[in-house]
């Protein structure tokens, strides 16, 4: 199965399992999802696919606990997901890759200071992230999800999407 057809089949089976409620109710499940799709489909440095460690998906945001959490039962590989809360900008060199909600809006320029140019997958729902510096941007348009990538800062950390993936982009800022 092509990377593509893995990535589709993958948000349609999330859209599918939410489809019979709101996108209010389930846009917690969507994000993490998401997440969990984009760090899937990165090409990572060979440095982080030769460690045996799990994948640390980080979240800002304790209303996004239990979503991330249910990311435990899922593998990227062989390697397992480790979720992990973040309350400080500070303990993000254990993330692999991290999702700051809008209403941390506040930490987004901290974020990007800790992270640059460092392997970690940035991922938000805050207007205007890719513009400010973030990699990847989840956007609501017609209560639907779709998302913005930066390829330049992605490139810039060492990190390459699928071009499966980008095609799938409402805007890819190169």
């Amino acid at each position: 199965m092509t990377i593509y057809r893995q990535f589709i089949y993958g948000l349609l089976t999330v859209f599918v399992l939410y489809s019979g409620s709101s996108m209010a109710e389930d846009a917690f499940e969507l994000k993490a999802a998401f997440t969990y799709n984009f760090v899937k489909f990165t090409q990572w440095p060979q440095t982080r696919t030769e460690q045996k460690s799990a994948w640390h998906i980080c979240y800002f945001g304790k209303q996004y606990r239990d979503s991330f959490m249910a990311l435990s039962k899922k593998k990227i590989g062989n390697q397992s997901i480790s979720p992990i809360e973040l309350t400080e900008t500070n303990q993000v060199n254990q993330c692999d890759a991290i999702f700051i909600d809008s209403n941390y809006r506040e930490l987004t320029r901290r974020l990007f200071l800790a992270v640059d140019d460092r392997a970690i997958l940035t991922v938000s729902d805050i207007s205007g992230f890719t513009s400010q510096g973030g990699m990847i941007e989840i956007i609501e348009q017609d209560q639907r999800l779709y998302f913005k990538v930066n390829q330049q800062v992605l490139e810039k950390s060492g990190l390459t999407i699928s071009s499966q993936v980008l095609k799938l982009a409402v805007e890819v800022k190169r």
